[in-house]
């Protein structure tokens, strides 16, 4: 097996971080070497209610999807000033803008006289205006005109400014906190996770394609990011029987990353570290140290792929809906550099089969289970000893549900590496 040695500008990766990229990698050729497999301790037992319950939503919402830096889209898809992204986060309506100055900012998209949208889908704007009184807003949320002031009445403009959410862009990525009251800054409770991703350089990467697909409650739609158990099972029409059933799992704070124990079939592609042998020196392509699936708590993957030798991510972002039964997994194709028609098209292809594996394949299971989990009648659902991810990440879970406000940035920063 040989693997493709083509070289690419190395991104910025701190010394602490690539020190942990080695060490796993080390790991993953000793585990190799010797035939080894580590298993967790024991089997994982939760409530089946857990996915079901409305009371357990509403705590989720509350003191999860409200509290901990959720990523709301990739940097470039707002490159430029006044590009803007609007999206939807249980139920929150939420426009994400860059203003002239390059700063990214996650506002409430709500006018704040009565509450219409300023904005839908993505595009440009140097302003938003609302379509149902004309009030106009800048891109940082500042309200800068109200339709016929001296008729509606003096008002203090600086107090009806869009809520605005604190935000953080690292690593390419934008990470937010939505509640407009978090004393928290994002980039502080992200516990070293951008410094271990940073070596991607997404930052001056290229927005291929978005597509969002529709799913039951948004664990059950995640869980199948975090175990390769049943991938030659339910997958083996798309991805084969003989896919290994195993991963391997590497924790950073609530994040973790997913390996497979063995190459995939066919060609070596850049990141296979197995078929590198050896933990990437200096002289070596950065690719290898980032092999597998990024998970990014509480609902983020990022698997890399490599259609006409380019390096390309699929960012996958589940989300809950409104509703404990409802989420949205919005796949968002990613290109290292702006492909030609040949690489665009393979993109294309590819993107279509991903979305037909998920939309397809995991997200119709997941919702029968929903509905069995339903009933009432399942009791327990079970995390395997060789299902890491799954009883590290409802762990987690558990854990941030409990935790008071206060204990967040020992919580979520006790695993920071030095800047």
């Amino acid at each position: 097996m040989t693997i493709m040695t083509t070289r690419r500008p190395k991104a910025a990766l701190a010394d602490p971080a690539r020190r942990i990229l080695e060490h796993h990698a080390a790991a993953l050729l000793q585990h190799t070497a010797e035939q080894t497999f580590p298993l967790a301790a024991a089997v994982m037992r939760r409530d089946a209610a857990h996915y079901t319950c409305p009371d357990r939503f509403v705590l989720e919402k509350q003191r999860v999807f409200s509290r901990v830096p959720l990523v709301l889209a990739a940097s470039c898809e707002v490159p430029g000033p006044g590009d803007y992204k609007t999206l939807d986060v249980a139920g929150i309506p939420i426009l994400l803008v860059r203003d002239r100055r390059g700063a990214v900012h996650a506002l409430l998209n709500s006018c704040t006289h009565r509450g219409a949208a300023l904005a839908s889908g993505c595009g440009a704007a140097a302003r938003f205006t609302c379509p149902y009184h004309g009030w106009t807003f800048a891109q940082d949320g500042a309200l800068i005109g109200i339709a016929s002031a001296a008729d509606f009445g003096a008002v203090e403009k600086a107090a009806l400014a869009m809520k605005r959410f604190p935000v953080a862009e690292r690593a390419g990525l934008v990470w937010a906190i939505l509640d407009p009251a978090s004393p928290h800054d994002p980039a502080d409770l992200l516990g070293g996770i951008d410094d271990l991703i940073a070596g991607f350089g997404l930052e001056s990467w290229t927005h291929v394609a978005t597509r969002t697909l529709h799913g039951p409650n948004w664990k059950l739609a995640f869980d199948a990011h975090l175990e390769f158990y049943h991938v030659p099972v339910l997958h083996r029409e798309t991805f084969g029987p003989d896919r290994s059933n195993r991963a391997f799992y590497f924790a950073q704070g609530p994040h973790q990353r997913v390996i497979a124990p063995q190459a995939r079939p066919g060609p070596a592609s850049p990141d296979d570290l197995y078929a590198l042998g050896h933990v990437p020196g200096a002289d070596d392509p950065m690719d290898p140290l980032l092999m597998g699936e990024w998970i990014l708590f509480p609902g983020v993957s990022i698997n890399t792929f490599y259609p006409n030798g380019q390096r390309a991510v699929l960012l996958s972002v589940v989300m809950p809906g409104a509703e404990v039964g409802a989420s949205t997994t919005t796949q968002t194709f990613l290109a290292e550099a702006a492909p030609d028609d040949a690489t665009r098209a393979m993109m294309d292809d590819l993107g279509a089969f991903l979305a037909h594996v998920v939309g397809d394949e995991d997200l119709p299971t997941s919702a029968f289970q929903q509905k069995a989990l339903g009933t009432g009648m399942m009791g327990d659902v079970y995390f395997g000893r060789n299902e890491g991810g799954l009883q590290h990440f409802h762990g987690w879970l558990d854990r941030l549900i409990a935790a008071a406000e206060a204990d967040l940035p020992a919580l979520l920063g006790a695993s920071c590496l030095p800047r």
